[in-house]
Parts: C-alpha cells; structure tokens; sequence
C-alpha cells in the first residue's frame, strides 16, 4: 500500500511538471515576436491578360523574406528566397498583371551562424519533408488582380495564385506599388500563410513511421513571407 501511494505520488508530480512545461512553452511562444496574420487563401483563380500593356522585367536581387516557427518553443528561423525572374504588366500607370518565378534551390538561411546547422536547416527545407525541390525546384505567383486601396501602410491590396509543390492556391494581401517611368517598385509587408494548404507537411510521406508524422505538430503550420521585388522598363 505504502509503494501505491508513493507511486501514485511521483505520478502527480511528473503530471504536474508537465503541465507547468506546457504552459510555460505556451506563454514563451506568446512572448515571443508576433506572428504576422495569416491572409485568405481560396481556390486558385483565373488569371485574364491586359491588352497593351508594357512589361517590366523583374530585376536582379528581388526576393522573399520568410519567417518559420516551432510550436510550444520560443524558437524561430529566418531567410531569403531568390526570384528567378518575372515580370510586371503596367498600364495608365499601374500594375495590371504578372508574375514572378521563385527558385527553390536558392533558399537560404540567415539567422543561423554556425554553417553546419544553417546548412543542414536548408537540406532539410529542401528535402521531400518540406518544399521538396527536387520534383519542384521552382514555385510561381501570378497576380490575377491588383486594387487600389490604401490604408496607413500600403496603397493597394493583391490577389493572385501562389504555386508550391504542384499545388495552387490563390491568396490576396495588402502591397505597396511604385510605378515609375523606369520601373516598379512593389513591396508587401510581411503575412502569413498556412503552409499545409500547399502540401507542405513534415513527413508528410508513405514511409513516415508514427514518431516521425508526430513531428508534424512540433513545427507551426504558418509561414510568413514578405516580397521585396523591382522591376525594370
């Protein structure tokens, strides 16, 4: 009776130690920086060409900042990811049209010092576990329709198709768009997007043993993005 009892002692503290880890790993994960709010995402669009309009090509060093998170840990990674290349449809002055290419394989981290684990983090983005770049070394956004409606930050909201992993899906967010006689300048302030919808699942494969699908949950769904892209008349 006594070894019950002491047994079933230990047992609530073990359970408590882990409720209290829980909850600290929550209150970490609230305290650490923001996560940008996820945009509409919906079925992919159809996406109708402007007549005469001119196109301006997407200049070297454009690219995409993205932000990934773990879940229950007050852990993030950071990094660039190279646009190909692209180009932007202009008329009367604004941005009608387009699209950019995104290489997979220049996707790079840059929070991390130490080259061994920077480079193993890239491996495994790279890898069948996430974008899997090996079957698609590229991902696309094509804009389907650009508004202009300003608020505070930005003077126009977006909506076009995002392709990753073979899977499309348009989503629509606020940018701020520049349009010169020598080029484009089009940002949009960082967003996120549920990864998941684009297939984009750890482990998410055949041969994943239990253990492994499980990881899945340590790592957050969300990614934020954030387009720095110039173009040139």
């Amino acid at each position: 009776m006594y070894f019950y009892t002491e047994f079933l002692t230990i047992k609530r503290e073990k359970m408590k130690k882990i409720a209290m880890f829980m909850a600290a790993s929550v209150l970490a994960v609230s305290c650490a920086g923001e996560k940008a709010e996820e945009v509409t995402t919906g079925e992919a669009q159809e996406v109708i060409e402007v007549a005469e309009a001119t196109s301006y090509a997407v200049a070297e060093g454009s690219a995409i900042k993205w932000r990934g998170f773990k879940s229950f840990v007050n852990s993030e990674h950071v990094g660039l990811i190279n646009i190909q290349d692209g180009s932007f449809a202009v008329k009367d002055g604004q941005v009608v049209g387009g699209s950019v290419t995104i290489d997979m394989n220049a996707i790079v981290n840059t929070d991390i010092e130490d080259e061994g684990k920077s480079g193993y983090l890239v491996g495994h983005l790279k890898s069948e576990d996430f974008f899997f770049v090996e079957s698609f070394p590229t991902a696309q956004f094509e804009i389907v329709e650009v508004r202009a409606e300003a608020d505070e930050a930005t003077n126009s909201v977006v909506v076009g198709n995002l392709t990753m992993r073979g899977v499309t899906n348009s989503i629509e967010f606020p940018a701020n768009i520049e349009v010169t006689e020598t080029g484009v300048n089009f940002t949009a302030p960082t967003f996120g997007i549920d990864r998941t919808n684009w297939g984009v699942k750890f482990h998410d494969r055949e041969d994943a043993s239990i253990a492994e699908s499980l990881k899945e949950d340590l790592i957050d769904h969300t990614i934020e993005l954030n387009f720095v892209v110039t173009a040139n008349a």
